[in-house]
């Protein structure tokens, strides 16, 4: 069996896709383990080192770089597994350094995440619904990221993504290559409250959840205008907002906005939360919500969310987005709205409230789902194959 190193500079060493279902999956195959990522200290998990990093803000990024190619250097594995695409650019000195293969995993369609952040730079402040603006510059970043982002993964040994969409960037590349998408582990779904569906009904005061990190592009700002056509036919309803808020004065602002519409006393702002904690919160809810804009990222990627209500039986109520649309389409377990629309997803939001069997059919038809197809361990061999065909082309 091999020493493995995966390594992040961006992402928490507890992340769900590179903790709780890579390294996790690779140490019970009998590898030995080391994460390299954002963490407080040191200390073995599960069975995984880590190996902490302290975050640094964006000016001192590669002093953080230099410290993670030492650590990772320092584990002598025989092979790293990186999660940036930042991290590429390390790829030449940690093989001149240390001789072993890299393999790159790809969260993201990262060419237009690159060009949606650079279209939230220049349209800062804007409404959700405001027409995208496609600048020059925008373009400029798109295009320079999906033309150099192939040409440094071919520096490395095998290709990882996290859907199909993303793996066509790469389709030129002869490479080992696997799709791994981010299905829950069967221990996440164990783990989801059982007999949810028959609690739906006595619910007296229904909570709306929304997972993940909160920005303008995925309907922070629309949420709080569609929840209070939610509060205003039922009172007694909560909006929980779990995950990190960007920029984080988008906090502030949402309180701001939650109070202009007279509903400050219906929204929970929970922020970060650890990825054990993430039970709690689901358990808590009644729908989950998966408010989108129409963006060229979001009509690429699926979001993790998905996966994690249907594993809690949630019924869902989503931006009616490519990515999404097989899951939901049909009804079966939950409904499709217009993205931009706010009173479009307080209806299907109130639909739901308002009829609990329905709600609860369709979440034992999402649960139901992620047990038989949509879960970690159908697609967990591939992995393991990924690494024994890398390894053993040396």
């Amino acid at each position: 069996m091999a020493n493995v190193s995966l390594l992040s500079s961006v992402h928490r060493a507890l992340d769900g896709r590179i903790f709780y279902r890579e390294a996790r999956t690779l140490a019970q195959a009998g590898h030995a383990v080391t994460v390299v990522a954002l963490h407080p200290r040191d200390e073995v998990v599960d069975g995984v080192q880590i190996l902490g990093l302290a975050p640094r803000p964006r000016t001192q990024r590669p002093r953080l770089w230099r410290m993670l190619l030492r650590r990772a250097v320092a584990t002598q594995a025989d092979i790293f597994h990186i999660h940036d695409p930042e991290l590429l650019a390390i790829v030449p000195w940690l093989r001149q350094q240390t001789g072993r293969p890299v393999i790159y995993d790809v969260h993201e369609a990262n060419a237009e995440f690159a060009a949606m952040k650079a279209a939230s730079l220049l349209r800062a402040g804007a409404d959700d619904r405001a027409p995208q603006t496609d600048s020059g510059l925008i373009q400029g970043v798109r295009d320079g990221v999906a033309a150099l982002e192939p040409r440094l993964a071919a520096t490395c040994a095998g290709i990882i993504t996290a859907d199909e969409r993303i793996a066509q960037t790469f389709a030129d590349l002869a490479r080992p290559r696997a799709v791994l998408y981010n299905y829950p582990t069967l221990e996440f779904v164990e783990g989801a409250a059982s007999g949810y569906a028959q609690s739906f009904a006595s619910q007296t005061a229904p909570t709306i959840l929304h997972l993940g990190t909160h920005t303008a592009a995925r309907g922070a700002r629309l949420m709080i205008e569609a929840f209070a056509q939610v509060r205003k036919a039922i009172p007694s309803a909560t909006l929980l907002l779990v995950g990190p808020f960007h920029p984080p004065a988008l906090a502030d602002e949402l309180n701001a906005r939650a109070r202009a519409f007279g509903v400050e006393n219906g929204v929970v702002l929970v922020g970060q939360a650890p990825f054990a904690e993430v039970g709690s919160y689901l358990r808590r809810a009644t729908v989950g919500w998966i408010p989108l804009q129409s963006t060229p990222k979001y009509e690429m990627n699926i979001p993790t969310k998905l996966f994690e209500y249907m594993a809690y039986e949630l019924p869902i109520v989503s931006s009616d987005l490519a990515p999404v649309r097989p899951y939901l389409a049909g009804g079966e377990c939950g409904l499709l709205v217009e993205s931009g629309n706010p009173s479009a997803h307080a209806a299907a939001l109130l639909a739901l409230l308002r009829n609990p069997n329905q709600a609860a059919k369709m979440g034992t038809a999402g649960r139901r789902l992620v047990e038989t197809r949509y879960n970690w361990s159908i697609i967990a061999p591939q992995l393991i194959a990924l690494y024994h065909q890398v390894l053993t082309q040396g």
